[in-house]
């Protein structure tokens, strides 16, 4: 079937394909810079928040960060970086860091560039995010009371993208924890394009794409977490996939553990939203993911991790 457009005048085309760039430049501002709730107060409801620090470290492309740090209180302990999702602050991941803590875990919460008191122009939905959580370790790698073997990332949604990317990357990161984590974000924003404007792909999400491109200064197509799984040899990775996820293909949990290659883990997380799967299983969720750590980011140093990494 021959497309309508090719029956539409040059020139009113090409009018068109302007005035509709301009209006997803205006919408990407707004995408790129979402307003983040005022919640950093909330740390003050958890036991840790008297030994919790602030600390300030740099992306690897030198954007300021700033963070908390909530030590165990054990010398050299296994350390979580935890990684929030979409429009949210690091307080916003406090209740996973209370059951690490509680265990005995390092943590350290963060905010990304663009969001919460760190610095950067924009938020980039995963292409440049990696060298924020590898500034974290970084950074996490100049502290004596951290082990530097025994670094793992956890994340939710668009954290747990991030995440994945960044242990691609990243070989001191040993294991990370998924929640949510979409496939492709080309995939994303072509399903999201189609079912929002019910316009054509062609030209038009085609063109959404090179706008955000342009806007945020990268490569849509590098933030790929099925192929960065792919790259991670023998280190673990868990994947949470909530079954009950309106925002994500269906299977996308199971894309992801299919193209993993080192050890994995699935849980298909019932009757639940994206990114709920704490909220609506906490004492479930926290055994879980304390049992996936005892196997792969011990406690104790003395005990070696399976399948450690390559």
């Amino acid at each position: 079937m021959l497309s309508p457009w090719l029956f539409v005048p040059p020139l009113v085309f090409v009018l068109v394909c302007g005035a509709f760039g301009a209006l997803i430049w205006l919408a990407t501002a707004r995408a790129v810079h979402p307003v983040f709730p005022d919640d950093l107060g909330a740390l003050n409801g958890y036991k840790f928040a008297t030994a919790t620090q602030t600390v300030h470290f740099r992306s690897l492309d030198g954007v300021p960060l700033v963070g908390w740090f909530v030590p165990s209180g054990r010398p050299r302990s296994a350390t979580v970086i935890l990684l929030e999702g979409y429009g949210q602050g690091r307080a916003a991941m406090l209740p996973q860091a209370a059951y690490l803590h509680h265990a005995g875990y390092n943590t350290l919460l963060f905010d990304y560039r663009g969001t919460g008191q760190s610095g950067g122009s924009a938020f980039t939905f995963g292409i440049k995010e990696p060298l924020d959580v590898r500034g974290a370790v970084n950074y996490l790698l100049t502290r004596t009371d951290v082990d530097p073997d025994r670094i793992a990332v956890q994340g939710v949604s668009i954290g747990a993208v991030i995440g994945i990317l960044a242990m691609a990357q990243d070989p001191h990161i040993h294991a990370v924890v998924a929640e949510s984590a979409f496939p492709s974000l080309t995939d994303m924003i072509q399903a999201d394009f189609s079912r929002y404007t019910r316009l054509p792909l062609h030209p038009f999400g085609v063109m959404a794409i090179w706008v955000m491109e342009h806007r945020l200064g990268g490569n849509v197509n590098g933030v790929s977490p099925i192929v960065a799984v792919g790259k991670m040899q023998q280190r673990p990775l868990f994947i949470i996939d909530d079954l009950q996820d309106k925002l994500l293909p269906a299977d996308s949990g199971e894309q992801l553990y299919a193209a993993a290659t080192g050890p994995k883990e699935l849980w298909l997380v019932k009757d639940t939203a994206h990114a709920s799967g704490f909220f609506a299983w906490p004492q479930a969720y926290a055994d879980r993911v304390l049992q996936f750590y005892a196997t792969y980011l011990p406690l104790d140093a003395t005990q070696p991790a399976e399948h450690a990494a390559a």
